[in-house]
Parts: C-alpha cells; structure tokens; sequence
C-alpha cells in the first residue's frame, strides 16, 4: 500500500504547464523537499530535472494550457507505521486548465483547529480543511481566526487598502503560496496581520495561486459592507502587470 494514502506521507505541488513552461518551478520544487524532509524522505540531487521532463511530458499528451497536481509520496510499503519500503514515489495528475475568470464570491468561516506553520502542501493538513468544510460542496471558503484573516481553502489572499496590496502573514498558519511569494519579493505585496474588519472598508480582494495567478473578489458574506468590492479596480494591474514578467503566466 503506498504510504501517503495508508498514514498521509505525501506531501504535493499544484501548478499549470503552459506552453512547455512552469511558473516557478524551482519554488515549487524547493517547497516539495522541504516538506518531505519532515518526513526523513530526501530527494536525491538532480532529480528536480527528472521530475520536471515527466511532468511536461505528461502535460504536454493533454494539452497547451494543463493544471497539474504532482504528488510525492513515501512509496509502497508493508502493514506498519515505520516499515518503509521502496524509496519516494512521484505520481502525476493531468487536466486540461478550465479558464475560471469570473469573480468569487467567498463565504467567511472559522478555522476551528490549532494554527500551525504550513511550509509546504502536505496532504494531512487539506484533510484537516476538509474537516473544516464539513463536506461543503464549494471550497469557496475564507478562513479567519480570533478576527484575523487566513485563506481560502486553495488560495493565498490579497486586499487592496490604503493604496497598498496586503497578505495575511504566513506566521499565521497560511500557506506561503508561490504566487503569493513572487509578489512580495517583487515589491507590489506586503505581508501583514489582516484583522476580518478590513473586509468592509478594503477597495479590492483578490486570490491567487498557481492554477488561477490571480482571480478577483466581489462579495464576502458576513461581512458589513454597503457595496461590493470593485473586481476591475485599477490596483489589479499592480498585481497582473508583475505577474506578467514570469515566464509559465497566463492571466
């Protein structure tokens, strides 16, 4: 049985190939290692490049535009916690990308675990979003905590403020997504504890991540507002203007 479906030994990676290109691949790549490195699973030094060929190979049998999830896992295995058996296993999941362009609308809802810090995607932590779903049929869902903002349930977070692009801080218990991160390294995105009340006053929200880069926000529910956010306000092109420099982008 393969250990990340018989104890969540697998940590994954979301991204699309565009074009034979993927937007920060070595970003995705480091944050897979690390998080397999918790588990004592090292990958072995140039098997970034072996992954990534079998990635667009596969990609490229769907199409131009491909959402992939890549999976590691700690390969198969005999009954027990500790018996580990073959080394690490990739495994590939390929879909032609869907455009999915029209703005969202989240609802808001509490994070009801103990927050924890998230330095790569690994499988246990998305069942425990499933849990907090509560087998919702949408994953539209923003989570907050003690009034503080987190994420959606797949996506880094974004508000326009004050003449300023603010993202709920990682320390928090939020993904450092790679979307999320080429912004703030870039200068157009700051990193700051987000109180739930900057929800009625902000002028524009966003989500991003590597699937959708950037997609906005209309409405939050639960939250006091009088309009909704504005989905074409001039600040998005801060966001798609940065974005639009990286090679694998299609916005």
């Amino acid at each position: 049985m393969d250990r990340g479906l018989a104890y969540g030994e697998a940590c994954f990676e979301t991204f699309r190939v565009i074009d034979g290109h993927i937007f920060d691949w070595p970003g995705h790549w480091r944050r897979l290692a690390l998080g397999l490195s918790e588990f004592g699973l090292l990958l072995s030094p140039g098997q970034d490049e072996e992954v990534l060929f079998a990635c667009l190979r596969e990609a490229a049998k769907v199409g131009e535009d491909v959402l992939v999830r890549l999976t590691i896992s700690g390969g198969e295995s005999g009954w027990g916690l500790t018996n580990r058996g073959s080394e690490p296993v990739a495994h590939m999941q390929c879909v032609a990308y869907s455009l999915q362009s029209s703005p969202l609308f989240l609802r808001l809802a509490t994070w009801p675990f103990a927050l924890q810090p998230k330095r790569a995607k690994f499988v246990t932590d998305y069942a425990d979003t499933l849990r907090a779903l509560h087998g919702a049929a949408d994953a539209n869902v923003l989570f907050e905590q003690d009034g503080v903002l987190l994420a959606t349930a797949t996506a880094n977070v974004l508000l326009y403020r004050e003449g300023q692009w603010l993202t709920p801080q990682a320390s928090t218990g939020v993904l450092p997504g790679r979307v999320r991160d080429f912004l703030i390294r870039h200068g157009v995105v700051r990193e700051l504890v987000c109180p739930v009340v900057w929800l009625d006053d902000c002028e524009a929200m966003v989500v991003c991540n590597s699937g959708v880069f950037i997609r906005a926000v209309a409405w939050v529910e639960s939250v006091e507002r009088t309009e909704a956010m504005d989905v074409q306000h001039s600040a998005l092109h801060i966001l798609t203007d940065a974005l639009g420099i990286a090679e694998g982008v299609r916005l």
